[in-house]
Parts: C-alpha cells; structure tokens; sequence
C-alpha cells in the first residue's frame, strides 16, 4: 500500500535531518517520491469553488506549514506509521494518509 508522509512544522526544517531520513527510507526501499517543500513568501492559494473568486482567496499562511512530504510503499498502515514515527525531529507533526490507486482499494 502507498502513504503519503506530510511533515509539518512551525519553522524551518532541519534539513540534515530530513536528508538523512530520506535516506533511509531509499535504504529501506520503502520510498517513492521524497520532496521538500518551498519556503515561500508567506501565502498560498485557496481556491474556492462555487461562488467568486476574491483577493481574499490569497490567505497567510499559519504559523504550522508543509515542509516536506513522501510518499511511501509499505506492507500495511502501521509500517506507514512506525516510519513516520522515525522522522528526528524536536517539534512538528506528520500526517499520514493512504493513497488510493483505484476501485479496489475503497
């Protein structure tokens, strides 16, 4: 089964430290795709559907942002979850969620 691994955090991340995490999860060959994301200027978009769209689609971000995400293959949730237990760091979160790839996996 494929997870996506986002972590999150409220400042930046540590970038020794997700590097070596990626590598062990290439070690491990459990990972798919491994990205770190963008420190942009302090807003992302917000598109919503079914009315106008406003400058206030534009939103600040939170303090707690994406910082990186995986995607991983693993045998069941709790393998998903014991590598997203793994990660080293002093403070953030990591959201783990299943990816589904078609009509038998719902």
């Amino acid at each position: 089964m494929r997870y996506l691994l986002m972590l999150s955090t409220d400042g930046p991340a540590p970038a020794e430290s997700i590097q070596r995490y990626t590598v062990e999860l290439i070690r491990a060959g459990v990972l798919l795709v491994g990205e770190v994301l963008a420190d942009d200027d302090g807003t992302h978009v917000e598109l919503t559907f079914g009315g106008p769209r406003t400058d206030a689609d534009l939103q600040p971000l939170s303090p707690v942002r994406p910082a990186a995400v995986w995607i991983v293959q693993t045998s069941d949730r709790a393998e998903a979850v014991e590598w997203a237990r793994r990660l080293p760091l002093g403070r953030g979160r990591v959201e783990v969620r299943r990816i589904l790839t078609g009509a038998a996996d719902t």
